[in-house]
């Protein structure tokens, strides 16, 4: 039900489009398309509200087909409750949630035969409540169950009383599907409720749950991203062997060509809350909270307040207040006024805009973020209108935050005695991590001690494209970015091997070959024109990330800031990353992927297990005979007789 805190958005709001209209909505149609069409004087809404009276409740999500209208274009999707922005759900730390999933979907065209790591099982999904520090074992946070078409499955969620309150998300999350069903809109914004005691006043009156029409809840979902180029939504379905029927690519547009080649040349949107731009009304001067969520499983938003032409404007303040549900150490400013949302990240924010006018909520992918980004898709586009009007109020920032729980303390100074569990995650091309694809659930790649202080090195060998980490049960604290010392990607006749980065004359030149028999180095040089320092150099574009964060402070919008507790990090090519962080309260499994969706479904994603203190902590650390993370041995050939680590061994 409703809560009765939260008032909702209902204002009367001016046309959104500032485009000349060639043509009225009713003369469009999915045979004569327009692209300016899409959503006119759409009015800012929040969605549906789910909410906790008592300590102990239930709810119901029902999974199904519905058809969702954006003035004349129609497309099919799989949606919780029938909305294309899923219930929010809002609970309080000690609660015990009841979810009743039921998947209505049908069986027919599931596909079961696809190979494991493809796009695959499109009616097949379950549950995952991102960012909770939650168990995953059973009836929990449990993502390794599938629920099959015309089934249902109970989950039941203890919430502990020690998780972060803030902006959390709960999304579909079956191993094959996520990507696709996250992508159609299979997602929802998941708050744990502040107290007003615990909050500074001046935040209090910007929040629930004593001013929740201050409190702004923002669902971004790609549900208008056609791009082919950037797995658009015809292409997953295409991809994922969806059903025909549900396709738009059965169109015949005037001109000629599919709908789906046209959507892919011309409508490429983000929504907020399910909507097509929407227009909020503010008032002068008031400072309101902005939930940000990034429910794209692909792309991070670069975000920023703009003036009506989308330039950027002094006229609105802003800070940021909390990343992944956890409030920073005080309210900071921006990068040049940008924050950047990873993909699955949410950023909450403290926004007031001091002169009346019209503004813009919008992601921008500036180039001076390039090299701290790497080659990943970045959105470029208009979210929501701000309509800022009235006599000025007087608002101000606080200059304090409410304190974090105990299980994230500061880890930054910790001895170096006190730590006592040490992992490397590495992500390699064509979606593997740590050397492998997926293994499945019961292949636990690393284990860990309950309640000892993890230290880990996050690397990305790929010399190109960025990953994004993503790890369940505990939030992570990011540490330093180090000089990269491991191997860097090589791609030889459509496969790829690593090599040593650390020596670009090719001394050490093998350190892992993804299939058992490699070219060898005569074979391997006959590829390339280059010498092999040329080769090498022409690979090492993004290397330096610990260079450019020094000099930058950090301040690169790519770069996490020192300190912060996260559970989405962005790792671009060529990248060491430091993380810490106590795994505290649940033994249980531990999944950690890549959260480019698309990446996790083709096999880019492990199991990891917490134990008990005096439980047997081995597990299959090595790939190949190596750890990740290190050089491997070099002495297949009779020349390379270089065994130094790149990096210290996993334990």
């Amino acid at each position: 039900m409703a809560s009765p805190m939260r008032r909702y958005h209902t204002w009367i709001v001016a046309v959104l489009l500032t485009a000349t209209v060639q043509k009225g909505s009713s003369e469009c149609s999915m045979t004569d398309p327009c692209a300016d069409q899409l959503g006119q004087a759409k009015v800012f809404q929040e969605p549906t509200q789910l909410s906790s009276k008592e300590s102990s409740w239930s709810m119901t999500l029902n999974v199904d087909i519905s058809t969702v209208s954006y003035n004349w274009l129609e497309l099919k999707r799989r949606l919780y409750n029938g909305a294309v922005a899923g219930p929010t759900i809002s609970v309080k730390r000690g609660d015990q949630l009841t979810l009743n999933l039921i998947n209505n979907l049908s069986p027919d065209g599931n596909d079961l035969g696809r190979p494991l790591d493809m796009l695959n099982h499109p009616n097949t999904t379950n549950f995952h409540t991102h960012g909770l520090h939650i168990s995953s074992k059973p009836p929990q946070d449990d993502v390794l169950t599938p629920i099959e078409p015309l089934k249902q499955h109970q989950y039941v969620y203890q919430i502990h009383k020690d998780n972060s309150p803030g902006t959390y998300w709960y999304h579909a999350h079956w191993h094959g599907s996520s990507c696709f069903q996250v992508a159609g809109g299979m997602s929802g914004i998941l708050i744990v409720e502040d107290k007003a005691s615990d909050m500074p006043a001046e935040l209090s009156v910007a929040s629930c749950p004593e001013n929740c029409d201050k409190d702004i809840q923002l669902l971004f979902q790609p549900i208008l991203m056609f791009d082919q180029n950037s797995r658009g939504f015809g292409k997953l379905q295409e991809e994922t062997h969806d059903y025909r029927g549900f396709r738009t690519d059965g169109y015949v547009v005037a001109g000629g060509g599919t709908l789906t080649e046209w959507l892919s040349d011309n409508v490429n949107y983000y929504t907020t809350n399910g909507l097509f731009q929407p227009t909020l009304v503010m008032s002068t001067g008031e400072m309101y909270r902005f939930r940000l969520v990034n429910a794209g499983g692909e792309t991070p938003l670069e975000l920023y307040v703009t003036d009506s032409a989308g330039n950027p404007t002094l006229d609105c303040d802003t800070r940021e207040i909390a990343i992944d549900g956890v409030y920073l150490s005080k309210p900071h400013k921006m990068h040049d006024g940008q924050t950047m949302v990873n993909p699955a990240g949410r950023v909450d924010w403290l926004v007031k805009c001091n002169v009346p006018g019209v503004y813009k909520l919008r992601s921008f992918a500036n180039a001076s973020n390039d090299l701290s980004m790497g080659v990943i898709y970045r959105y470029t586009g208009d979210l929501m209108t701000l309509d800022v009007s009235g006599p000025a109020a007087e608002s101000a920032f606080p200059t304090t935050l409410p304190s974090r729980p105990s299980n994230l303390r500061d880890l930054r100074n910790v001895p170096e005695a006190d730590i006592e569990g040490r992992f490397v995650v590495e992500f390699d091309p064509d979606s593997y991590i740590n050397r492998q694809l997926w293994m499945g659930p019961t292949n636990y790649r690393y284990k860990m001690t309950l309640g000892k202080v993890q230290e880990w090195h996050i690397l990305n060998t790929d010399n190109m494209l960025s990953h994004t980490l993503h790890i369940h049960v505990n939030h992570f604290q990011v540490i330093s970015y180090n000089n990269y010392t491991g191997s860097v990607a090589m791609n030889v006749s459509g496969d790829w091997y690593l090599a040593s980065v650390s020596d670009m004359a090719g001394k050490c030149y093998f350190q892992y070959e993804k299939s058992d028999l490699g070219p060898t180095p005569q074979a391997f040089d006959a590829g390339f024109r280059e010498t092999r320092a040329q080769l090498f150099a022409s690979k090492l574009h993004y290397l330096g990330h610990n260079i450019r964060f020094a000099e930058d402070k950090g301040g690169t919008l790519g770069y996490a800031r020192l300190g912060d507790w996260m559970d989405v990090l962005l790792v671009p090519p060529l990248a060491n990353i430091t993380i810490r962080f106590v795994p505290a309260d649940f033994d249980c499994y531990v999944i950690v992927h890549c959260h480019i969706l698309a990446h996790e479904d083709t096999g880019m994603m492990m199991v990891l297990k917490i134990v008990k203190e005096g439980e047997s902590t081995a597990a299959d650390v090595q790939s190949g005979g190596a750890y990740p993370g290190t050089c491997g041995e070099c002495d297949r050939y009779p020349f390379n007789n270089d065994t130094t680590l790149c990096h210290k061994k996993g334990t």
